[in-house]
């Protein structure tokens, strides 16, 4: 008898990566999802997405949420920004609310649980994909004008 062999059906939050990776995308930076986003290498934690633009750095983890708060892995977390670090970017938590759209919450500054967890305590408080992308573009210096 033949193996049958099941091909996972994807996640459902690729789709969310997906709209977040065409938002930046339009908005002139390069985008890449990854591969093993959300689980593959255990030896390594590798972000949903990373968007360059300018020399500019940005690293995702994308969540998404119905109701707050929002329970975040600390280790993930932590993972993220050791990436963002290596990388030379900033660490972002992407949050798509249903019904409400994508806030973005700094990866360096969410709240701590009672048992050592990370959580962002109310989604909508975070900034709007407007706003994220004005603190970047708003303020373009060429990195060699400091040379």
């Amino acid at each position: 008898m033949q193996a049958v062999r099941l091909i996972p059906l994807p996640r459902k939050g690729t789709r969310y990566e997906r709209e977040l990776a065409q938002m930046l995308w339009e908005k002139g930076w390069a985008v890449i999802r990854g591969p093993a986003s959300g689980g593959g290498s255990k030896a390594r934690i590798q972000p949903d997405i990373v968007a360059v633009k300018n020399r500019k750095i940005l690293v995702f983890e994308v969540k998404k949420a119905r109701s707050k708060p929002v329970y975040l892995d600390p280790g993930q977390v932590l993972g993220l920004i050791e990436w963002a670090r290596r990388a030379g970017g900033d660490a972002w938590i992407a949050v798509r609310i249903a019904g409400d759209g994508w806030r973005f919450h700094m990866a360096t500054q969410l709240s701590t649980t009672r048992r050592g967890g990370l959580k962002i305590a109310d989604p909508r408080k975070g900034m709007k994909f407007r706003d994220l992308i004005n603190q970047y573009e708003g303020s373009v210096e060429r990195i060699d004008k400091y040379l």
